[in-house]
């Protein structure tokens, strides 16, 4: 990116789009159905082998097409399907998340100490010395701290403070 904003911006925009909701139902249109990053009704059936969702919705359109009555089981699960989906999503995320960071960890251990080009695309509301840093090579986003506030959508030198692959942790550290 040519400018360090867009990739604040980009960061913040991935995360705002990230995390849809599921609403089940049973006639009655909920009044919240919109999905938000479309701002329209939106509904989620592409996977049917990865997603437990999908399962359920696939069989209420096979019982539409036919002109048949949805079947009962399905009936039955689609108020708890939200919630599983949630719990599914939540443990998915937790899953990659540490893949990603041993990959990380292991790929800059050897550099601790070493100084990165980056950008801070997250500053903490309570602590405005701590945020996120991306760093363009290899690409990772960590935390990152500072002795004075950080500054958003800057680019910034910092340092490899921690890459212990045994904890899955990285940090910089302003330069």
């Amino acid at each position: 990116m040519s400018d360090p904003k867009q990739a604040a911006m980009l960061v913040a925009s991935m995360r705002l789009l990230r995390g849809s909701g599921y609403v089940g139902f049973d006639g009655e249109v909920p009044a919240l159905h919109t999905q938000a990053a479309l701002a329209s009704a939106y509904a989620h059936v592409t996977a049917p082998l990865r997603r437990l969702i999908d399962r359920y919705a696939g069989e209420i359109c096979v019982s539409i097409c036919a002109k048949q009555p949805v079947p009962a089981w399905v009936k039955d699960a689609i108020t708890r399907v939200p919630e599983e989906m949630r719990a599914a999503d939540r443990r998915s995320s937790t899953y990659e998340r540490a893949i990603l960071d041993l990959v990380e960890a292991g790929i800059l251990a050897p550099q601790v100490g070493a100084i990165f080009d980056g950008v801070i695309v997250d500053v903490s509301g309570k602590e405005p010395t701590h945020g996120s840093v991306t760093i363009q090579a290899p690409a990772v986003e960590s935390p990152v701290t500072g002795t004075v506030n950080l500054p958003l959508g800057q680019a910034v030198k910092v340092t490899l403070a921690v890459a212990d692959v045994a904890t899955r942790k990285v940090a910089f550290a302003l330069a």
